[in-house]
């Protein structure tokens, strides 16, 4: 049995959810901002501070696999809300 293989897979998967997770956290929050064109500071900066966060969190994984998933996802975020970039 490969325990670490297992762990480093663990930990993908965990990441690849993350990312679906977070394209879901900014419509849920921001979606009904981005139509009224009504963001506030506060909003753009809890935003910016979720994407600080999962990107730091996937920068640490030296997973080619992961980086190209978080650049569809965050390209995804930026056109729907390019506020926050």
């Amino acid at each position: 049995m490969n325990l670490s293989g297992d762990y480093e897979k663990i930990l993908e998967d965990n990441l690849k959810d993350e990312l679906g997770w977070l394209l879901q956290e900014f419509e849920f929050l921001f979606k009904q901002k981005m139509l009224k064109h009504c963001y506030t500071k506060d909003d753009i900066s809890i935003g910016n501070q979720i994407l600080d966060n999962v990107i730091d969190n996937i920068k640490t994984n030296k997973s080619e696999e992961l980086i190209n998933l978080l650049a569809i996802t965050l390209n995804r975020i930026e056109k729907q809300f390019p506020e926050f970039f």
